[in-house]
């Protein structure tokens, strides 16, 4: 209850008619002015600024009440009072001037990048939220994974974690740091996965997967899917990771003024001595004048950056040994970026207009290649890297189980392909060389799941997905960066979409239907339905919508050009088999199919520009975050150079069989020709989740377009999306302060966390890209918590007496719905649950968000055990105040989880008392072959203490929590003996 001086204040805010002004640069402070009518048009209001004292009149919709001062700080943003978008970016900016970048969004958790380092994040920090409820938890990264966590417990159900936001906003570190708090708080006895493999993991993947962009300092450019699996007692049994759809064409296409992956630099610098020799890198003296050139990378040239990328390569070393990776497996490793680093030296040409061969122009560096890749000779590595299909017996070991196709050339080559005549040498290079990448990236994923894949049986998994976030270049202003996107851009920014398209599926769309399915009412503020709430689908469509068949046309009459549309990735595919097709002639092509008015808000193409000709302006985040992206050379890039199919087959048949052995064992079910942009399907404890990027891959359209960049991007987010559905996801929404948070150096202190720092427009164009605020509103005035209407009934009924609910009603639980509800409504009026907190559907019972006393969010009432590393933690499900009981002797349902041990059946025995005596054993080494005799002792010691000194009641602090929790159980008559199989 509130007291009479918060009353008077709050009063006091009513009167004051307090409201925020919106405007293009965010918001302003005001309070309705009331004087005498004003003589203006209707629609407007007369406002006092609190900042200037100025009078000003304005429509009333720019308009919108504030909230009291105490919701300044609130953790959640679903308990504001006004839901408006004002007062939710007031309350994450007051939060974030206050050092606290998490906050709670509904069902999800919103992240403002802190651009600064906090000391929230330790392992002292995870022990204060492990084996939380959440309604006990402050906003935080590990309050999401523990929710994640206790629900996959409860459920036995997958969850998944997903970070989505811009580049820069920090969704990596949330997700390691996600990963970092389930090693620790659910454990691993096994040690198959831990803290110090977890950290070589992401130094491993970070060093071959991250460079620096212009948004960026250590962009992630791969997706990244970690999932964790967990046995029956919830420790972690097993761990796998995938990685798809890996930036090959940085490789060898670097954008202006921005460098390769971070692996070839730290190789270069660090590798020294016997494997710098080895590697023949003696040629590349620190980038100084008598190095040759690499058209791939540009070795660093202060001594100061070559000395940390030495650093970080030494790192790398250790992080591979703690994963227990072989030398001669890392040394291929490092073979293959040493022989691409040396590709990049050779180059290539045209010979002679005789032969019309084409030749490597600097053979030596070439030579050191073929060298390092175990091939035998130079004319074997130009028949790999430069024609589309090798020549017969290429490879000197003779092996032909993998090849790409027929030979098409004579013995020396001579004679080529009509394809080949076409191929571009250096473009004929650099996709061996992309190719080599990919194989060596697989390959390392590969190495890393061996270590952490176990065959203990799992029952569910916790699946953490990281990709990179929306690029927009032109939002940062470098001199050595383009402002306009590239097509590797867009394949980001389209799984970026996909995401988004699956939080409104999840949060918005399909609580609605089940709403409307259920029998629900609910008014929304702002909208009663999903037609009158903004979606990504019309964006997503416009991108990947398929081509309809013959039989659709024929059937469809209503639109001919509707049955002609197909989405840009499709109509990008088609267009790139034409080699006389533009860029142009595809622009127009893509106008001419959705030049209706309805599309301008999708997609519009900058005129009068020189060279806009080729650019193309996408309106993302629903209209937030428009993306100019220049089509210059994009034809190209969605063609599969034919050379890089070469590549699995040069690793496969190398002449060195520890290179040979180690790619013919990393090799996933996947094709050739897809196996580079999805790394780690072949890990063991993938199941339900390989199986679908699988299918997607070898089944329908997906198996005939392997071939197709621009087509293999939608199929691997569809395997990625159809993974996620089939999880409970929950979504962590990663915000930037400012355009430039992703630059800044954390090791230096001259950029900090503050109010100034913070770009309200920014903030807002991201909120509402995030369909937060229809989500919230939905969720606090909906009931996302359910139960289906049988189960509900046998669970609770042991809470009114048994004359209320007649036999025939129990009965008939199973075969009529009716029934069901009719019990339902006689449970719900004996427990005296409010009305407004609940609601009845047809099959489901709901229950508000805003439950002042949550009844049954975690289904279990009202105590129960869970133990966690042989250790029992006890528990209230609902501490939110006392329910009303209409039987006086209430049973008491306990559910066990038992560590380590497959469900003990145990008996409680508790004669009639004053009170209830719990105790917490930890680690009895007794406990797992005689939990019985335990219970009953505990029970009779218990019964003989309350007996002996009188006690009313018993308070017990459990071993190992140093007294900073305690128990209280107050008096409640019991006088039932049960024994079940796991529940008591």
């Amino acid at each position: 209850a509130k007291s009479d001086d918060e009353l008077t204040k709050e009063k006091e805010w009513i009167e004051s008619g307090r409201v925020w002004l919106q405007h293009k640069d965010g918001f302003t402070s005001a309070r309705l002015h009331p004087t005498e009518p004003v003589e203006e048009e209707e629609g407007r209001v007369r406002l006092k600024l609190d900042a200037t004292g100025q009078l000003v009149s304005v429509d009333e919709d720019e308009v919108v009440k504030a909230n009291p001062p105490q919701f300044d700080l609130a953790e959640d943003l679903a308990q504001l009072r006004h839901l408006n978008e004002a007062s939710l970016l007031h309350t994450l900016r007051c939060r974030y001037a206050a050092s606290l970048p998490h906050t709670y969004a509904g069902q999800s958790l919103v992240v403002i990048n802190p651009v600064t380092p906090l000391a929230v994040y330790s392992e002292r920090m995870i022990q204060l939220f492990r084996g939380c409820k959440a309604e006990d938890m402050p906003p935080h990264i590990y309050s999401s994974a523990q929710s994640a966590y206790r629900s996959m417990l409860a459920t036995r159900c997958d969850q998944s974690l997903i970070f989505v936001g811009r580049s820069g906003s920090g969704k990596s570190h949330n997700f390691r740091n996600s990963l970092h708090y389930l090693c620790l708080a659910a454990g691993c006895p096994s040690k198959i996965i831990t803290v110090e493999k977890l950290n070589s993991i992401c130094l491993l993947l970070e060093a071959f997967g991250n460079c620096r962009t212009a948004l960026n300092t250590n962009a992630t450019r791969f997706t990244n899917i970690f999932s964790l699996d967990f046995d029956q007692s919830g420790q972690i049994a097993a761990a796998s990771i995938q990685v798809l759809m890996p930036e090959r064409e940085r490789v060898t296409r670097r954008p202006d003024g921005q460098p390769s992956f971070n692996v070839f630099y730290e190789l270069v610098a660090g590798a020294t001595g016997e494997l710098r020799r080895y590697l023949q890198l003696d040629s590349v003296s620190g980038g100084g004048p008598n190095a040759e050139p690499c058209a791939y990378m540009t070795p660093l040239q202060s001594a100061e950056d070559r000395q940390k990328a030495a650093v970080s390569y030494a790192r790398l070393v250790a992080a591979l040994e703690s994963l227990g990776v072989a030398e001669t497996d890392s040394r291929c490793i490092w073979s293959i970026l040493a022989a691409i680093y040396h590709l990049g030296v050779a180059g290539a040409m045209r010979g002679s207009v005789s032969n019309n061969k084409i030749v490597f122009a600097r053979p030596a560096a070439a030579q050191r290649a073929a060298i390092l890749l175990g091939i035998g000779s130079l004319e074997e590595l130009a028949q790999l890297a430069f024609y589309a299909t090798p020549v017969q017996g290429a490879m000197m070991n003779g092996r032909s189980s993998f090849r790409t196709g027929s030979p098409v050339h004579n013995a020396d080559g001579a004679k080529l392909s009509m394809a080949d005549k076409h191929l571009d040498p250096s473009e004929a290079l650099e996709g061996f060389a992309q190719g080599l990448y990919v194989e060596a990236f697989s390959a390392l994923v590969a190495l890393i799941n061996r270590s952490i894949s176990s065959t203990a049986r799992t029952i569910s998994s916790i699946v953490a997905v990281d990709t990179p976030g929306f690029q927009n270049p032109a939002t940062t202003t470098t001199s050595t960066s383009s402002t306009s996107a590239t097509f590797q851009d867009l394949c980001h920014n389209y799984t970026q979409e996909r995401l988004q398209l699956l939080f409104h599926d999840t949060h918005i769309t399909a609580q609605l239907n089940r709403y409307a399915q259920e029998h629900i009412d609910i008014t929304l503020e702002g909208g009663t339905g999903e037609e009158e709430m903004p979606s990504p689908e019309p964006l997503v469509d416009l991108l990947d919508r398929a081509p309809q068949s013959a039989v659709a046309r024929a059937q469809s009459a209503t639109n001919l050009r509707d049955v002609e549309r197909r989405g840009f990735l499709w109509l990008l595919d088609d267009e790139a088999l034409v080699s006389t097709t533009s860029e142009d002639q595809l622009l127009d092509k893509l106008s001419a199919m959705y030049n209706d008015r309805v599309f301008e808000k999708l997609f519009t193409r900058p005129e009068g520009t020189a060279g806009s000709r080729k650019h193309l302006m996408i309106h993302h985040g629903q209209g937030t975050n428009s993306v100019l992206y220049d089509l210059d050379g994009w034809l190209k890039s969605a063609r599969e150079m034919p050379t890089t199919r070469n590549a699995a087959l040069a690793l496969t048949e190398s002449t060195k069989e520890e290179m040979a052995s180690l790619f013919r064992s990393c090799r996933g079910p996947l094709p050739t020709t897809v196996s580079g942009s999805v790394a780690g399907i072949e890990g063991s404890q993938s199941l339900r989740r390989a199986s679908s990027i699988r299918r997607t891959f070898t089944s329908g359209t997906a198996g005939i377009k392997r071939k197709s960049l621009a087509l293999q991007l939608k199929f691997q987010v569809d395997g990625l999306i159809e993974t996620l559905r089939r999880t409970k996801p929950r979504f962590v929404y990663c915000f930037i302060p400012n355009h430039r948070a992703g630059l800044v150096d954390l090791s230096s202190s001259t950029f900090s966390a503050n109010d100034d720092s913070l770009q309200v427009p920014l903030l807002r164009s991201q909120l509402r890209g995030s369909e937060l605020l229809p989500a919230i509103r939905l969720y606090r005035q909906g009931y996302p918590d359910y139960m289906p209407l049988g189960e509900f009934v046998r669970r609770f009924n042991v809470l009114v007496p048994p004359d209320a609910l007649p036999a025939s009603l129990l009965t008939g639980l199973n075969s009529s719905t009716a029934s069901e509800k009719q019990a339902a409504e006689i449970l719900l009026l004996h427990i005296d649950m409010e009305r407004s907190s609940y609601r009845l559907g047809l099959s489901q019972v709901r229950e508000s968000s805003c439950a002042r006393r949550p009844f049954f969010r975690f289904s279990f009432f009202p105590f129960f055990f869970v133990c966690n590393r042989g250790s029992w933690a006890i528990e209230r499900i609902s501490d939110k105040g006392p329910i009303k009981m209409g039987w006086p002797s209430v049973r008491v349902q306990v559910v066990c989880y038992c560590s380590g041990v497959n469900g003990i059946p145990a008996s409680i025995a508790i004669g009639s008392s004053s009170s209830i005596a719990f105790v917490i054993v930890r680690s009895h080494p007794i406990w797992p072959d005689n939990g019985l005799a335990v219970v009953s002792l505990m029970a009779f010691i218990f019964n003989a203490l309350r007996l002996v000194a009188g006690w009313p009641w018993l308070a017990l602090a459990g071993p190992g929590w140093g007294g900073e929790r305690r128990i209280t159980l107050r008096p409640s008559p019991v006088t039932s003996i049960f024994s079940g199989d796991g529940r008591v």
